[in-house]
């Protein structure tokens, strides 16, 4: 009698497993679209942590500062990790007041060549930039260490220096694999193989020792063992920017604030990791004009390069919107500058919310916001301030598939000089692009603070 009771109970459980099997059976892993996100602006989180790397000592030209920003209106503990490719450092406790930034160099009182640094913070809402010392370039530090990171458009030409910055957050050694793709194809150099930094340490790879000589590198980075903070460090004549990169390969992206100004130079660089050629189309979008689609071909395992500007198919008028389409998988970049000099940035992903902030003290020459989708979306501002607390500036409404300038959005923020916004969307479909003033126009791209 007892073992009639007991059947049902097993037929539920074999049902059970059988639904739990094919569950599992068809459920995929996603990757992340983009790189680890850090701009949790929740104040409730228990403890958050964040870590930035890039930086080098004075001599060597890449040097620059850690801003952080506390987004809530309650003070947070944070604690400093500094470290160096030496594996020395110390750690400092601060006290970040409601709405307080605190700016501080990576290398002072760090013995080393090159600098990370990890933040625990306790509670949420505190995130972090890293600024160059000359304020040509931005990037945001990130909230956890990723096991693949690709990046194009380096430079090792005479006068040109091209390092990957790498910063191990865990307590625990990592190992990882460097090949690059560029007009020599697919190349792994041996010394770039197996590659170890210890637990809370940092190293540098300077790419220009075994890929000598050559522009537009495409780069992946495969960790082996462990997770790893990565920023390619460009340093072009006098001109130093961060190619934070991206999480993957992909068949779309866009650079909605692309100079189109006389006297400037604007590539988007591409490479193909892949064994199959990529065939990609832009599509370019400059006020009052219409412009041809441009076309090239990515050899497997090789780069190319678009020219924007000078292009005598596109007018010097502004700024312009490139948005890339490719038949396979690529790395893309934006190259800026002049004749002398080059600047990279990564393409970015949308995203729901982004942090704006004037972290240079230069102010922005454009800045503009993008709806990435078909569908309208809804943007709230807040403006942030350490004295007035959060104000909200208003709500505006973005058309699908549309890039506005956020001063004709918001007439009246005025100045965007010494401003901090958060910029919220209804949806995950929003791009923040920013270009800081420079002459011409456009050769410092940077991004709102999209918490990666």
């Amino acid at each position: 009698m007892s073992s009639l009771r007991r059947v049902p109970l097993l037929v539920v459980l074999a049902l059970a497993l059988v639904v739990v099997g094919l569950l599992s059976s068809t459920a995929k892993n996603v990757d992340p679209s983009q790189l680890p996100s850090v701009l949790t602006l929740n104040g409730r989180a228990e403890s958050t942590a964040f870590y930035c790397t890039g930086f080098s000592d004075t001599k060597l030209g890449e040097s620059g500062r850690v801003i952080l920003i506390n987004t809530t209106g309650q003070s947070h503990e944070v604690i400093i990790d500094h470290v160096s490719n030496l594996g020395v450092g110390f750690s400092n406790v601060l006290n970040l007041g409601a709405y307080e930034q605190f700016g501080f160099d990576p290398s002072a009182g760090v013995h080393g060549d090159y600098f990370g640094v990890g933040a625990q913070v306790s509670g949420g809402g505190v995130v972090g930039v890293e600024v160059t010392k000359d304020r040509t370039s931005e990037a945001p530090c990130i909230s956890t260490g990723i096991t693949n990171w690709f990046a194009a458009g380096f430079d090792t030409t005479v006068g040109s220096t091209a390092i990957l910055s790498v910063y191990n957050p865990t307590a625990t050694p990592a190992v990882f694999n460097v090949s690059t793709f560029s007009s020599q194809g697919y190349v792994a150099p041996q010394k770039f193989q197996g590659y170890s930094v210890g637990a809370h340490s940092q190293a540098e790879i300077n790419l220009g020792v075994a890929i000598v000589d050559l522009s537009d590198i495409g780069v992946h980075v495969r960790v082996l063992r462990g997770t790893l903070d990565i920023v390619g460090l460009q340093k072009s004549g006098p001109t130093v920017s961060y190619n934070t990169g991206v999480d993957g390969p992909s068949t779309s992206a866009i650079f909605p604030l692309v100079t189109t100004a006389n006297g400037a130079t604007a590539q988007i660089r591409f490479s193909n990791p892949g064994p199959t050629p990529a065939h990609v189309t832009l599509k370019v979008t400059l006020a009052k004009y219409h412009v041809a689609n441009q076309t090239l071909s990515v050899a497997p395992y090789a780069s190319a390069v678009a020219t924007i500007t000078p292009n005598s198919a596109i007018p010097a008028a502004g700024y312009a919107s490139v948005a890339m389409r490719s038949s396979q998988p690529v790395i893309a970049a934006l190259a800026t500058g002049t004749s002398n000099d080059i600047a990279l940035s990564a393409p970015q992903s949308p995203q729901r919310e982004y942090l704006v902030g004037d972290f240079t003290g230069r102010g922005f020459d454009g800045a503009v916001l993008t709806n990435t989708s078909s569908k309208p979306i809804s943007i709230d501002v807040t403006r942030l301030s350490r004295g007035g607390g959060a104000t909200t500036l208003g709500q505006l409404h973005l058309a699908g598939e549309t890039t506005e300038s956020v001063r004709s959005a918001l007439p009246t923020l005025g100045t965007l000089r010494g401003v901090v916004m958060i910029v919220k969307a209804s949806r995950p479909s929003l791009l923040v692009a920013l270009t800081l003033p420079t002459k011409p126009a456009g050769m410092t791209v940077v991004s709102g603070l999209d918490g990666r």
